[in-house]
């Protein structure tokens, strides 16, 4: 095969002559084990310590790179991917039946995830281009680090690209660096930036894949023949590494750290890894020379052949070795704890390294091996061993996980992130921002008229130009006072199949809000206390988990940060019945918790159930009527009103009950976020309040977003996308939008916000941003 590389020739003798580096086997074998620790005890200080994931894709480029020397680069992609495939399929099969055992234990029906559509869930499991989902039970543990899975998949898919990129690693390093500069501090400066799987496909391409492109311009450019050889070199890249992981230290005043954590966020992640990758260059003849004594190599080999394998499953070893400890030492202090789960954690990942193991030698063409350190191979001889020791050790695998699953995680999980916890790398950062007024247009007055013509044009242009959506109503309010100028309007693609303007919809989760201010207006006046443990309400179960039942606070149920379950797909729900709003509380109330109080967030309309029953418990009055003395009344909206008419397997009430024209809804946004009407200052205040969980109480941030001067998290825009559109307030621009999509779905869901942008924009009196 030709290759125009002129580094190639000489790689391809170093890969064919020279002896295997053993450093790189010892640098792969110490990311796994920083893997391992930082699953295992979550302490933040360790996502600092040889950051793992940059560094284990750099190697998987210089392997690339080094294979493609020797053979055409598609047959090395092929190699490595049922290398990477065939212990990945043993284990999914191992998952899905963990998940069916499970639910079957717990009287429900097998899940297994959300977010992916019901038939791509499957799909991903057999070609992991998007990552598998677990039941929501499991809380990550079996399936949240298999985002490696997916991104090492896409590497292979893409290798001709990263190969050609590693002809020019100084240009690749400066785009990946530039890209997650603007993709977490564009919006300190107003600029644009993906949400969700979009943002975070985009920050894996830069950091990940920056870092495989250096692994293979590294490889390709002789490998440990380009390290850095003089006193001076050696210097140099001390300064380089000292200087990099300074800058990512001080950067954490511009982009704070989800639980402290350098794993949220791509762009300091990646200063970290070039940081040490920078320091390992400058000491790399001791550490080759260190690497290459017979046991450390031999060590470090015996990792290496089983790197698939302790990947996959040492969550679940930690799974195990955590339940185990929370079993048998309930009350143990750290200094047992930490040691037994360590321990156990090993021990189990060992477990499986002998029993799935020897898979990674067959998926490599190699003579199979019960341990990678074995003096002989499997034997034809051993083959009835084989067929049924490796069934009994999954089945023993599956029992012993839907036992630890049965009643949710152990207390002990519960009190740590799931391995591999990406949530904070979907969201924009919350980057330092001393005033926000440097990067937020403003209206200094609120606007008396609204421009009619500009609203219906811009309104009619979007839906023509946006797939997937059919019709639009939107209610635009503004005005001072009441928030009494509205503009209400309606685009369809085809004539005559529109909505009404001005016609009532279901605000759905919209009715949360609500709840909120409701809630607010009670602990002003002394009646309900948001930090206080939430009392008992007549009605509705108490917590299964009576452990945690003290922790859990009306706050922690406003910011959806209780851990309390939804009652979708609990132990006894029938979506043909049905239900009350207590009864379906209580649904949920009696299944185990997803993570200990406060220290996550999981999205449940049963908590607000809750909080509605806990309303009408301490006022004495139903909900629907709150709503119309404290909210529609005094605000003069004529259409809001609650709808309490149950449908099989759902109730509204205090989750999703509010009905209203979008012009009111529009107005009542407005009235509670940028108002005294609703709430005074400091309900506002705790309201807009995103702590460390980046959630409002009944509201959620929309950027450009950051943490000024105080500390304090602040957000251009405020409210909520639901299942038909959203509603949406600028306070600081003195408007609130509310639009209705049809068909409702995913597709309204996502581009919602960019319509209620589209017509805040086509709105006059904006003073640009500055001091």
């Amino acid at each position: 095969m030709q290759h125009a590389d002129a580094t190639a020739p000489a790689l391809a003798r170093t890969a064919r002559g020279a002896a295997r580096d053993p450093s790189l086997d010892v640098l792969r074998s110490v990311a796994l084990v920083r893997v391992l620790l930082w699953h295992a005890l979550a302490w933040a200080w360790l996502s600092w310590v040889f950051p793992a994931m940059p560094v284990m894709f750099f190697l998987a480029g210089s392997l690339l790179a080094a294979g493609t020397a020797r053979r055409p680069w598609w047959r090395t992609a092929l190699r490595r991917a049922r290398r990477l495939l065939v212990p990945f399929w043993a284990f999914g099969a191992v998952v899905l039946a963990t998940t069916a055992l499970t639910a079957w234990r717990s009287g429900g029906a097998p899940a297994v995830g959300e977010a992916l559509p019901d038939g791509v869930r499957l799909l991903v499991w057999l070609v992991p281009l998007a990552p598998p989902e677990g039941a929501e039970g499991q809380q990550g543990w079996l399936t949240s680090h298999l985002w490696y899975v997916s991104d090492y998949l896409w590497l292979l898919l893409l290798a001709p690209l990263v190969l050609r990129a590693a002809r020019r690693p100084a240009a690749v390093l400066a785009v990946a660096l530039t890209g997650l500069a603007v993709l977490e501090l564009g919006p300190l400066v107003g600029l644009p930036t993906p949400e969700g799987a979009l943002r975070t496909a985009l920050g894996d391409l830069l950091c990940y894949g920056g870092f495989a492109v250096l692994g293979a311009a590294w490889a390709r450019r002789g490998g440990a023949a380009g390290e850095p050889r003089t006193p001076r070199g050696r210097a140099a890249a001390a300064v380089l590494g000292v200087a990099a992981l300074a800058a990512a230290a001080a950067l954490t005043r511009l982009v704070p750290l989800d639980r402290g954590s350098l794993n949220s966020s791509w762009l300091l992640l990646a200063l970290a890894a070039l940081g040490w990758l920078a320091l390992l260059a400058a000491v790399a003849g001791p550490l080759r020379r260190s690497s290459a004594r017979p046991r450390v190599a031999g060590a470090a080999r015996a990792v290496t052949a089983r790197a698939v394998t302790v990947y996959l499953w040492h969550p679940a070893a930690i799974v195990l070795a955590r339940t185990g400890v929370d079993a048998l030492a309930p009350a143990a202090a750290p200094v047992v704890a930490v040691p037994a789960v360590l321990l156990l954690s090993v021990a189990g990942t060992a477990a499986a390294v002998l029993c799935a193991g020897w898979l990674e030698d067959v998926a490599a063409g190699r003579p199979p091996r019960w341990w990678p350190t074995a003096a002989r191979p499997l034997r034809r001889r051993d083959a009835p061993v084989v067929a049924g020791g490796a069934p009994l050790a999954a089945v023993a695998a599956c029992a012993a996980l839907a036992v630890a699953f049965t009643g949710g995680p152990s207390p002990s999980l519960l009190a740590i992130p799931g391995p591999s916890d990406r949530s904070a790398l979907t969201r924009s950062a919350f980057g330092r921002v001393d005033d926000p007024a440097e990067v937020l247009a403003v209206r200094a007055e609120p606007l008396a008229e609204l421009p009619a013509e500009d609203l219906q044009r811009s309104l009619d242009d979007w839906v023509a130009a946006t797939d997937g959506i059919d019709a639009a109503s939107v209610g635009v309010a503004s005005g001072a006072a009441t928030w009494d100028v509205v503009w209400e309007g309606t685009s369809s693609v085809a004539l005559g199949e529109g909505l009404v303007a001005g016609l009532p919809v279901r605000a759905a989760s919209l009715t949360k809000s609500v709840t909120a201010a409701l809630l607010l207006q009670e602990a002003a006046t002394g009646t309900v206390d948001l930090d206080a443990p939430v009392p008992d309400v007549p009605g509705v179960a108490p917590l299964a988990d009576p452990a945690h039942a003290a922790a859990i606070t009306p706050r922690l149920l406003l910011q959806h940060a209780s851990g309390l379950a939804d009652y979708a797909g609990a132990p006894g729900h029938d979506s043909a019945q049905l239900y009350g709003p207590a009864e379906l509380a209580s649904l949920a109330t009696s299944r185990p918790l997803l993570f200990a109080p406060g220290t996550d967030v999981a999205y449940s309309n049963a908590g607000y159930l809750w909080l509605g029953q806990l309303l009408e418990h301490v006022t004495g009055r139903p909900y629907a009527v709150l709503v119309a003395e404290r909210i529609a009344e005094p605000l003069g909206l004529a259409t809001l009103h609650v709808d309490d008419t149950p449908l099989p397997g759902w109730v509204g009430s205090s989750s999703g009950g509010v009905v209203a024209s979008p012009g009111d809804l529009a107005r009542w946004q407005g009235a509670l976020l940028a108002s005294d009407l609703v709430l005074d200052a400091d309900g506002r205040r705790q309201l807009t309040d995103l702590a460390e969980r980046g959630v409002g109480l009944g509201t959620w941030p929309f950027c450009p977003c950051g943490t000024d001067g105080d500390g304090r998290r602040w957000a251009a825009a405020w409210g909520q996308t639901i299942a038909a559109g959203g509603a949406f307030t600028r306070p600081a621009e003195r408007v609130a939008v509310m639009v209705h999509l049809q068909p409702e779905g995913e597709r309204a869901l996502e581009v919602a916000p960019s319509l209620g942008g589209v017509l805040m924009d086509a709105l006059p009196g904006l003073e640009a941003p500055g001091p």
